[in-house]
């Protein structure tokens, strides 16, 4: 052995103690920095979803109010007002309830029930048809299921507010006196629920984005919402076992498509 091996083998030892503390360091300020990340995020959401429900209560009073208005005996000039103001507290009360459902949605609280998809689809529907929606009609195809109910094990109200949302995307985006469809069917051992309407379709580039939080496509501009209702509904349907997809062609329309594991009885 050299006389310069042992100073070699040292100054290689010295080096790799040092990487290696340096390592250590970086991995500690690594996890305080997501500890801290993560208090930063819970203070967020508590103050979101502190701002979102004080906001729910006053709107309502709003809403209420305007509707009050509307069976009074009013001109067409104040007619026209109150709707405004009713539209507009109900669009309000429904951004703050998905900033609500967007604060909660990362851990679930399930309630998870047999749930008669056939049913939700119908009342969703009904719903719909109560609402004067630029002469936009809003049907239902059950696929022959009439006589067999398909099921899913989840829970009710989130269900109810996937479709909600997702017919509501369709009707926004929709011209006027256009359809939209709520698809139901049964498919190997699954639950298909397809929404599809009759707007300007969505780019290819945009597919895979129009899930991500506070995402607005360009045809969204000058529509109401804030970009949380698609991911509202993702997060829903991931979190009862199923996937959510959207297919669609500039000009031609988009359909959204739910898949959840049926209930074999």
């Amino acid at each position: 052995m050299s006389p310069s091996e042992p100073h070699q083998d040292r100054r290689l030892l010295n080096e790799l103690t040092r990487i290696n503390n340096d390592y250590g360091t970086q991995q500690r300020r690594a996890v305080q920095d997501l500890a801290r990340a993560r208090q930063e995020l819970a203070a967020t959401q508590a103050v979101l979803g502190t701002v979102a429900h004080d906001l729910r209560t006053p709107l309502q009073a709003v809403v209420g109010f305007a509707e009050f208005l509307l069976d009074e005996d009013l001109d067409d000039h104040q007619r026209d007002l109150a709707n405004r103001i009713a539209r507009a507290a109900a669009q309000m009360a429904g951004l703050a309830d998905q900033l609500l459902e967007t604060v909660s949605m990362g851990e679930p609280d399930l309630d998870l029930v047999p749930v008669d998809l056939g049913t939700l689809v119908e009342e969703v529907v009904s719903r719909h048809r109560l609402l004067p929606a630029r002469g936009i009609e809003v049907r239902q195809d059950l696929d022959g299921l009439a006589a067999r109910r398909p099921r899913v094990l989840g829970d009710q109200p989130r269900l109810q507010r996937v479709l909600d949302n997702l017919v509501g995307n369709a009707v926004k985006f929709s011209p006027d006196g256009a359809v939209v469809t709520i698809g139901l069917a049964l498919a190997d051992r699954e639950v298909v629920i397809r929404v599809s309407d009759e707007g300007p379709g969505i780019d290819a580039s945009e597919l895979t984005a129009v899930f991500e939080p506070f995402h607005r496509a360009p045809e969204a501009a000058s529509l109401p919402g804030v970009g949380l209702g698609l991911t509202i509904v993702r997060q829903f349907v991931e979190q009862q076992h199923g996937t959510v997809a959207v297919q669609s062609l500039p000009g031609h329309g988009a359909t959204f498509t739910v898949r959840l594991p049926a209930l074999v009885d």
